[in-house]
């Protein structure tokens, strides 16, 4: 488990015990499934299975163009799985926050992307990945109780651009072919999830449930220091994140200010609404001292 900048990167062994902790209070219903088409094993310059970019380059790489150019306020996925089983959890977008995934389909779903590009004849999935993906999904499941079935777990594909469900992936209408046309070998139809990814995750599930799989923690397993400092001080970041974001929302929309008021009395006649950023209203107030010919005292 590593740390650093707005991620956290978890060995698949340490996924379901760190998830067990984890305290989410949003009601969660379903899990969509995604590729990333980039990055990619390509621009993961992968040699012999092995991708020579950093993990965490990568995925700073992903949150710098989801806030700079999609203009959302954090990384738009909870989760993220390497080609190498490895596990980015994105901080800034904590599992209390709606993912920005798949258009008006967000309430609810956990958010999750794979790395590569699985169209046919692109990238082909290590093994690896597909048995971290299958322990991924299961362990998901086995916290929140999602069913195992296309209704729950949804692919982008069954998508339209507008957000509508379609009845399965539909060249032409579907807004995009992620999680790939070549995904897990089968596909991303319906018919293609049913046929082997699903029962896999089933099976997965089942041997969770169990107690047979290998990455169940003990009974009896006890925090250590070292781990119980990391978590708390895991926490207090993702408060940190949540308390700035909650913040930087309130300042998009917030009520005239005290200090605002002689502006707004004086232009209310030419503005719609008492409500604005906080940039708004300091260039509102700059402008009145403009045309009064206000000076201000330093």
């Amino acid at each position: 488990m590593i740390q650093k900048g707005n991620f956290l990167l978890l060995e698949i062994s340490e996924f379901r015990p760190w998830l067990q902790k984890q305290k989410v209070t949003r009601r969660i219903k379903g899990l969509q499934v995604h590729h990333t088409g980039s990055p990619n094993y390509t621009t993961r310059k992968m040699v012999n299975g092995v991708a020579q970019q950093d993990h965490f380059k990568c995925l700073e790489g992903m949150r710098d163009y989801h806030i700079n150019t999609n203009k959302w306020i954090a990384t738009g996925q909870h989760l993220t799985l390497f080609e190498d089983g490895k596990i980015g959890v994105s901080l800034d977008r904590d599992l209390n926050m709606t993912p920005a995934c798949i258009y008006n389909n967000n309430a609810g779903y956990v958010g999750i992307e794979i790395i590569g590009c699985f169209d046919k004849g692109v990238d082909t999935m290590t093994a690896v990945q597909k048995q971290a993906g299958i322990h991924m999904y299961a362990v998901l499941c086995e916290k929140f109780y999602v069913p195992v079935n296309t209704d729950k777990i949804v692919y982008h594909g069954w998508y339209t651009a507008s957000g509508t469900r379609l009845s399965d992936y539909t060249p032409g209408k579907s807004s995009k072919s992620c999680p790939g046309t070549g995904y897990w070998g089968d596909g991303n139809t319906i018919a293609a999830a049913n046929k082997n990814f699903l029962p896999q995750v089933r099976a997965e599930l089942e041997r969770l449930r169990n107690g047979n799989a290998n990455t169940k923690p003990k009974d009896d397993e006890q925090m250590t220091e070292a781990e119980k400092l990391q978590m708390t001080t895991l926490e207090k970041t993702v408060k940190q994140q949540a308390d700035w974001i909650k913040a930087e929302k309130a300042k998009a929309n917030m009520e005239c200010p005290f200090w605002a008021k002689a502006a707004y009395e004086y232009y209310k006649d030419y503005i719609s609404d008492t409500t604005g950023s906080y940039d708004f209203w300091r260039q509102l107030v700059i402008n009145y001292r403009k045309d009064n010919n206000i000076k201000v005292s330093k």
